[in-house]
């Protein structure tokens, strides 16, 4: 009797432990899968992330993630490539939801079809934000002002101009990047305030980086997106695509992770990130790497 309840005790420990390990939220990552039924250029496989995409969603069934965030750049260029590649996201479980944001490419398509582009990506704006479990999710557009989204976004050349020449001569002064304007930074702000009323941690998603630092694949005004998160206290991680070799750094209690792109190599590249009560853990796949995040 007495070593029945010794293992008894045991089993509940060990239950309870498990518990405690358990992820708050799983959420599934794909960034640039870039798709297009073209040769293969460089190290970019246009023709293969048809498979790679089909792997990751598998994947993401497969551990029950309890949704899917895009990272942007799903097709390389061509609506027909919308066609190919986004019945694969069919195969997503019900129950499991799945989000996109605007990349560079994703507007290199005939200009009669971009006011289609919110519909196809079942997005409900530009940018926006969800709540899961605690956590707030803002997903940013950072295409906003560009030269190759204005046709849709309709902004003053002078103010993308205004943009692009202060970075004259930065790294980052390149034709492919954009850069998130004051409208968008004023609800930016309004959406990091509401959090820390309600006592909610945040990640922000992009499909351009802000750090590291002098980069050529920054937004235009990283600076600014930057001053805005690090100002507040909530602010976990900053997570984006678009710099296809990934990167990591750690500023001010923040995470800025940069994913693998998907269309690189011939492996894939995709990640589930866990979010923990005091971490964040990023498994990584094909190409991506591992990170376990702490303050």
């Amino acid at each position: 009797m007495k070593h029945l309840i010794i293992s008894l005790i045991a089993i509940v420990l060990g239950l309870n432990s498990f518990s405690q390990t358990e992820p708050i939220l799983k959420i599934g990552l794909v960034a640039d899968p870039q798709y297009e039924d073209k040769s293969v250029v460089g190290q970019r496989h246009f023709r293969e992330s048809l498979w790679k995409l089909n792997e990751a969603i598998d994947t993401f069934n497969f551990y029950t993630v309890d949704f899917i965030q895009n990272f942007g750049d799903i097709i390389n260029s061509g609506w027909a490539s919308y066609d190919s590649i986004m019945p694969i996201y069919h195969k997503i479980y019900p129950e499991i939801e799945n989000y996109h944001l605007l990349g560079n490419h994703d507007f290199s398509i005939d200009s009669s079809h971009l006011a289609d582009l919110l519909e196809t990506l079942s997005m409900s704006n530009y940018y926006y934000s969800y709540v899961k479990k605690g956590w707030r999710f803002i997903v940013l557009n950072a295409t906003d002002y560009s030269y190759y989204a204005n046709p849709l976004q309709n902004h003053s050349i002078a103010q993308i101009n205004a943009y692009y020449n202060n970075i004259e001569g930065q790294p980052n002064h390149q034709l492919y990047n954009g850069a998130i304007g004051k409208e968008q930074q004023y609800w930016l702000k309004k959406e990091l305030e509401r959090a820390k009323l309600l006592s909610q941690k945040v990640i922000i998603f992009s499909h351009m980086p802000v750090r590291p630092l002098n980069t050529s694949e920054n937004l235009w005004n990283d600076y600014e997106i930057i001053d805005i998160m690090e100002n507040s206290s909530n602010v976990i991680a900053f997570i984006n695509g678009h710099r296809h070799k990934g990167d990591y750094a750690f500023e001010n209690g923040i995470h800025y992770i940069t994913l693998f792109g998907m269309v690189d190599m011939m492996i894939s590249s995709y990640g589930i990130i866990e979010i923990y009560k005091d971490s964040l853990v990023l498994k990584g796949y094909g190409n991506q790497k591992n990170y376990i995040l702490t303050k």
